[in-house]
């Protein structure tokens, strides 16, 4: 019998997860959604799960419960939860808040924390997993069966290492937006319809992803094969070496790993 998923919060990131199960035949009874809002309580219902505004009622028959809530509200919510917590698995998406500050807000040991992206919501998320040792390994099991349903998965030994993972995957597709919103702009000053020049970069963008992750050969190697010497690809990539892009990269990854390192921190 599948488990009895709680999501505390409705947001975004708990619809692509609930979503993606119900796209692939979980049980819409052996879910329920916790949110004081009546619009994500409606959306819930309509999707056939069950809609509680309390939180502690909610918990009371899962067994696993997923925070969904932003980082700062995360501390009130497991207080919250503390009193109807048995058996139950936390497995929390809040970025910066440790499995240590989880435990001790809550009073349980059993804490999972993901760090997921917004891919998800098109079922082709990254997500970024590490369990405290007091969760079994048939709930890690369950608990990554439930985000394979909205992308894929890595466990991670050291939760420090999830650090990383936000600055890689995490924030990673703001990195890949903000190359298209450049590449989108360049296209518009060569004159072509904002329209075309969208579809031009987003498409462009997709088949190499598609081509990355089907592929054997490294980015490196694809990049090197589509790269003619004396052409049009080799004059590009020429001025982005010139301007030392790797480490234009590296320093932004960087940044965004010693952020999550600060926020953890506190």
């Amino acid at each position: 019998m599948e488990q009895h998923l709680t999501f505390i919060g409705g947001g975004n990131i708990a619809l692509a997860i609930y979503g993606g199960l119900l796209e692939a035949g979980y049980p819409s009874h052996r879910i329920t959604v916790a949110d004081p809002s009546s619009e994500q309580g409606a959306l819930a219902t309509k999707m056939g799960l069950t809609w509680q505004a309390d939180n502690q009622s909610a918990i009371r028959d899962a067994d696993i419960v997923m925070i969904c809530v932003k980082p700062n509200w995360v501390e009130t919510v497991c207080q919250e939860l503390r009193a109807e917590l048995q058996q139950q698995t936390l497995v929390s998406v809040a970025a910066g808040v440790t499995t240590e500050q989880i435990s001790r807000w809550s009073g349980t040991d059993r804490v999972i924390r993901c760090m997921p992206n917004t891919p998800a919501l098109v079922k082709t998320g990254m997500m970024g997993l590490f369990s405290n040792p007091a969760v079994d390994a048939a709930t890690c099991t369950a608990v990554e069966s439930l985000f394979n349903s909205v992308g894929l998965t890595a466990w991670f030994d050291q939760e420090s290492d999830l650090d990383a993972v936000t600055a890689i995957s995490g924030s990673g597709p703001a990195y890949f937006f903000y190359l298209m919103e450049a590449m989108i702009s360049a296209a518009e000053s060569f004159g072509i319809a904002p329209s075309v020049a969208r579809t031009l970069v987003v498409q462009t963008a997709l088949g190499a992803a598609n081509m990355a992750a089907d592929s054997a050969h490294s980015p490196n190697a694809l990049r090197r094969h589509v790269t003619s010497p004396g052409g049009t690809t080799e004059a590009a990539c020429d001025l982005l070496t010139s301007a030392d892009f790797t480490a234009l990269v590296a320093a932004a990854c960087t940044a965004a790993k010693a952020r999550s390192e600060a926020l953890s921190a506190h």
